[in-house]
């Protein structure tokens, strides 16, 4: 299981290697919180972690996997 500290640092590296490929220079954005959600996917709903970044951005750590993926 993945706690909140841990989901944050896998947003944090997931954000920075999306803007990596993206050859985005920007500095990550700050965390702005934390919430634990239940998300669909197209395997089915997931408990995850929900990191919301400063910019209009969130990305969903699977509570259990640590799997990240940004959220629409």
């Amino acid at each position: 299981m993945v706690d909140t500290d841990e989901a944050v640092q896998i947003a944090m590296r997931f954000l920075a290697r999306r803007l990596g490929e993206r050859q985005d220079l920007r500095e990550l954005p700050s965390v702005q919180g934390v919430t634990v959600e239940q998300v669909v996917t197209v395997t089915g709903t997931r408990r995850c972690h929900i990191v919301s970044f400063a910019w209009p951005l969130r990305v969903a750590v699977d509570h259990e996997t640590g799997d990240a993926d940004m959220l629409r």
